[in-house]
């Protein structure tokens, strides 16, 4: 998996499937195709990757599917499109919320009590200071969110939604809460703060306009690392991306043929999974810049041709949280 940086000269809209290659800057719309179809256990073998590492045709690297992830440490949303305008360091609202112990409670440990967070002035924190796939990765795997960008006449809804997992489509809802608004982020702390049984805060940056704000700038992002942010500038914003393919070949490699286990794209937890692209390389792009461009074979898309760059800025650390199922 890997970290990109983005920049943009004027608005293109692209849809998935489009080949990822050359190009210049752009504001830019992405768009997802349906998820693909995982592979059918107890076939041998359940998943097949064949290449030859001497070939890395990246003029064939497709987009195949789009991720958020708006509070750090919870469930991701699947996308059918993204746009980035100027200024965007990543996909809206992604990683922009996150749930922080509270250092100044008697029951904190762990974390970095003297970081104390300032939302208007925020800076990166190491994950220990937050309630994530990282401190409480069995808690957290027992619930399913999700999270929707409501806009209209009064202004904008930023809705966190938390069912029970193990009945997720007949479960009633745990929480509702409008993150955009304090009153909202205060429900959300309290319910998290009861289910950990330690006080946390549901923090986000506010040095930008108003959360009810269509225009609202998300500036600050909790997910990336302190060698990323260094890699990226200071910019704690950054577009994560996972081949595949490469998924599919590590998947091969630790778990036998005739058993019905296998990994999946999504639990590394990246904004952009590519197909189409040989396995494993993807890490010789590191240093390189990317162009998201249309594809030029599928005849069902009829938006404008788009010319968006991604600088690829490094490899992505992954936390252990990504092996709980």
């Amino acid at each position: 998996i890997l970290s990109m940086a983005s920049c943009f000269e004027y608005p293109r809209t692209i849809q998935s499937r489009k080949h990822v290659s050359r190009g210049s800057s752009r504001q830019t719309s992405l768009r997802s195709s349906p998820q693909p179809q995982q592979p059918t256990p107890n076939k041998e073998p359940i998943m097949t990757c064949t290449y030859d590492p001497s070939k890395k045709n990246y003029q064939s690297m497709r987009i195949a599917s789009l991720h958020r992830y708006a509070v750090k440490g919870l469930s991701g949303d699947s996308l059918v499109s993204v746009t980035l305008n100027e200024g965007d360091g990543t996909f809206e609202d992604d990683r922009r919320f996150a749930l922080l112990f509270d250092s100044s409670s008697d029951d904190n440990v762990g974390g970095d009590e003297k970081d104390a967070f300032d939302e208007a002035n925020p800076a990166w924190l190491h994950k220990a200071n937050f309630l994530c796939a990282f401190t409480a990765p069995e808690l957290l795997a027992t619930l399913l969110t999700e999270y929707l960008i409501e806009s209209s006449s009064s202004g904008v809804r930023r809705l966190l939604r938390v069912r029970n997992r193990s009945n997720a489509s007949s479960s009633a809802l745990l929480l509702e809460a409008d993150l955009a608004s304090t009153i909202g982020r205060e429900e959300a702390s309290k319910f998290f703060s009861d289910l950990c049984k330690r006080k946390v805060r549901c923090v986000v940056a506010t040095n930008t306009s108003n959360l009810k704000e269509a225009e609202s700038k998300h500036t600050h992002q909790f997910g990336n690392t302190s060698s990323g942010v260094k890699n990226n500038n200071g910019d704690t914003r950054t577009i994560h991306i996972i081949n595949s393919n490469t998924v599919k070949d590590f998947s091969n490699r630790i778990f036998r043929n005739d058993t019905d286990d296998f990994l999946t794209s999504t639990r590394f937890r990246p904004n952009i999974i590519v197909d189409n692209l040989e396995p494993w390389a993807e890490f010789d792009l590191i240093g390189k810049t990317i162009e998201v461009i249309k594809d030029i074979d599928d005849s069902k898309n009829t938006s404008p041709s788009s010319s968006l760059r991604l600088r690829i800025v490094s490899r992505t650390v992954r936390c252990d949280g990504v092996g709980v199922d």
